[in-house]
């Protein structure tokens, strides 16, 4: 079994526990876990993701301090979207080829120029993903760096053995600081690879088809999306004066220059 057969399996098992703990808390009434749930959320999700993996480690938008970093790439593996060279690999991929023929997860289907149900659920699900070979050239920096070599060689006993010491803590509490926020994010960072490309608005004639969506935006804190195509190494996303962008507040306080 491949790899990445591997983590998409565990994804599933993530979904099927997050749907475990919406079915406790309609049992035992006990909506006080949603709080932890939204805590935990905002930590695997936007700042996991968003932060991270996309504009840290990816793009390199900004530096900060090498324990902030180290510390960021280590919680970012219980997102549970593969290693850090594989996300960052994949998705320096996917804007060289944005909404071309060898991107990963465009929900557009090329041959009808159209976003179909089916491209749509591939994109989402990470189910049919056109993986390529990724070249060495996209990830040679991560390659340099040991922890990040660390946490692909063992990305399954890391993700583990922190699950299960939530649960030997307490194993309601894995339910909702691990399982139930873990599945979100991943339907969120989904979102972007969907509505990010097909439902939104577009301040700039980039060549993909990218676009902000402000509901996603909501929810994640990070597709202003079409801003980002055009400008990639910017830290922060926001263009016009109403946008938001919340990961640029907490990216203003960690910045560290050398």
């Amino acid at each position: 079994m491949s790899f990445n057969m591997r983590v998409r399996l565990f994804q599933l098992f993530v979904q099927l526990m997050g749907v475990v703990a919406i079915g406790y808390l309609f049992y035992t009434q006990s909506w006080s876990w949603l709080f932890v749930t939204a805590i935990a959320y905002i930590v695997l999700g936007p700042i996991n993701i968003g932060l991270t993996l996309h504009r840290l480690l990816t793009h390199k938008s900004f530096t900060t301090h090498p324990f902030i970093e180290n510390f960021l790439s280590i919680v970012s593996v219980f997102s549970t979207l593969g290693p850090t060279i594989s996300w960052v690999g994949l998705h320096r991929y996917h804007h060289a080829n944005s909404d071309q023929e060898n991107d990963p997860h465009s929900p557009h289907d090329l041959s009808s120029n159209k976003v179909t149900l089916k491209q749509a659920f591939i994109a989402w699900t990470g189910i049919g993903w056109n993986i390529p070979r990724i070249p060495l050239a996209y990830v040679k920096d991560m390659m340099k760096k040991p922890l990040h070599k660390f946490i692909l060689d063992n990305y399954f006993k890391i993700l583990i053995s922190g699950i299960l010491l939530i649960t030997l803590i307490d194993p309601v509490l894995v339910l909702f600081l691990y399982f139930l926020p873990t599945a979100l994010a991943f339907h969120g960072v989904n979102a972007i690879n969907v509505y990010g490309h097909y439902r939104g608005y577009r301040n700039f004639e980039t060549t993909d088809r990218s676009t902000n969506n402000l509901l996603v935006h909501a929810l994640t804190w990070d597709c202003l999306h079409n801003n980002h195509h055009r400008y990639p190494g910017a830290w922060n996303n926001k263009h016009k004066w109403w946008e938001l962008d919340p990961l640029s507040w907490i990216i203003r306080v960690i910045r560290y220059e050398k």
